[in-house]
């Protein structure tokens, strides 16, 4: 990678109409060709962690279009973890290729005195370019629509628009990095609860929404010190990892353990260790998995993980999609989980694991979905499936670190119930209550719920 200095370009400087008497709102973009590491840009204020959306543990929910099950979840874009590289889909948000244009809120929990509103992007092609129009929100006014949908001009439902930005004006569809800044020339921008991103594809095919790296909300007065974000803090925990493949028991699987699992597994693993990091926690770096004869699926026991074969060769007969790999891929989370302490259940055990594979790993079409039949004598505990799905629903609609945040709590042994209230201010059985209520009348009956299996523990 070139040096900072000769990969920076021009900066766009773009001036609003005034919003108030004697200020502008004014959008600051600047482009890296090349990008590095730490996002420094010549006008563009870097990224930090401990923004003022990060301490007020700020919800990011998406309003309209889906994201990519290739990439982030939404807590990439405030976690103060940046990408290394230039593609690196699961350290950035995008919205699903082939899909609309999106929205995205950011709730702050109260009111907060806005300085700026930044955003970050890098790809080497045209996912890029940042194309989204800014509003924002106290929620007071009358009428007031927290979730306006496409279609729904926001202006018309208690929106203030703040700032359109298209880093495309200058730079065309140029890859590398972009920064954006929003500020006003009074100071602040403005006294706002919500935030309410309206974003566009860069262009019009398949593969054009904007690589997401980071959104800062940067208060007028921080309320802690406000640190540069960058790649280590993500990177640190994933390095340098070694496993064995044991295919000696069934033969017949060895290419397609070679050739399917191999790729998944080198590929997933670090994810999850990222995905799954928490503070004095150091992952293991040597694990292995051992295909061979044996009742059920799959179990893990510390660092070994067995796998049935005929439950493999029984998957991989199927015509399309099947389950091979991602019963694996459960299994790793399980590896990297390590909840030596007492006191966690087997259901949120499971639970965790089968939400990172079917909410991140596995595509979009075959996340389990409850019946309205199966939803009336279903319950929070079932496991599997049925928790990861609601453990979902609650990361969506609550708390975007949710499951990061069970996971601390249970690697230390200080899993409660009462943790489900400290974290969303709900009861488990009113978060339940709600995720019921919340499911469509008819939908599509969930996917057949993962054989039982002993919970590594």
């Amino acid at each position: 990678m070139k040096p900072h200095r000769n990969a920076l370009l021009a900066t766009a400087l773009i001036l609003l109409a005034s919003l108030t008497a004697g200020a502008e709102v004014q959008v600051l973009i600047d482009h890296n060709s090349e990008g590095n590491p730490q996002f420094k840009f010549n006008t563009v204020p870097g990224p930090v962690r401990h923004d003022a959306a990060d301490r007020a543990n700020a919800r990011f929910t998406i309003i309209d279009g889906e994201r990519d099950p290739n990439g982030g979840n939404l807590s990439a874009l405030n976690d103060g973890r940046l990408p290394a590289d230039d593609d690196e889909p699961a350290n950035n948000f995008f919205f699903a290729a082939g899909g609309d244009d999106g929205r995205l809120k950011v709730d702050l929990i109260g009111n907060i005195e806005i300085k700026q509103v930044n955003t970050y992007s890098w790809h080497n092609g045209r996912r890029a370019p940042q194309v989204y129009d800014l509003y924002a929100a106290d929620g007071s006014a009358s009428g007031f629509n927290a979730e306006p949908k496409r279609g729904t001009d926001p202006e018309t439902c208690g929106w203030k628009l703040l700032a359109k930005v298209d880093t495309r004006t200058k730079f065309g569809i140029a890859g590398g990095q972009y920064g954006v800044s929003i500020s006003d020339t009074s100071g602040a921008l403005g006294r706002y609860r919500h935030l309410l991103f309206d974003v566009f594809k860069t262009e019009d095919q398949n593969f054009g929404h904007t690589f997401f790296s980071e959104i800062d909300v940067r208060a007028m007065t921080p309320t802690e010190t406000e640190t540069p974000a960058g790649p280590e803090y993500a990177k640190a925990r994933v390095k340098d990892f070694d496993w064995t493949l044991d295919v000696s028991q069934s033969p017949d699987l060895k290419e397609w353990a070679e050739t399917k699992l191999k790729p998944a597994v080198d590929r997933w693993y670090p994810i999850w260790v990222d995905c799954l990091a928490s503070d004095g926690f150091t992952a293991p770096k040597n694990f292995k998995i051992t295909i061979k004869p044996m009742r059920g699926v799959a179990a893990t026991s510390d660092t070994d993980v067995v796998v049935s074969e005929d439950w493999i060769r029984r998957q991989i007969k199927k015509p399309e999609w099947n389950e091979a790999v991602g019963s694996v891929i459960h299994e790793l989370v399980h590896v990297v989980q390590q909840y030596h302490g007492r006191g966690n259940p087997g259901w949120m055990v499971e639970g965790v694991a089968d939400y990172f594979r079917w909410f991140h790993y596995e595509p979009v079409e075959h996340r389990p979905k409850l019946s309205a039949t199966r939803a009336a004598r279903a319950k929070y505990s079932d496991s599997y499936q049925i928790t990861a799905a609601f453990l979902d629903f609650v990361a969506a609609n609550h708390d975007h670190e949710f499951v990061v945040k069970m996971n601390a709590a249970m690697r230390q042994g200080r899993y409660s119930p009462d943790l489900w209230s400290d974290y969303t201010g709900m009861t488990v059985k009113d978060l339940w209550s709600e995720y019921i209520k919340s499911l469509p009348q008819a939908s599509h009956p969930a996917a057949n719920v993962t054989p039982s299996r002993t919970p590594a523990q």
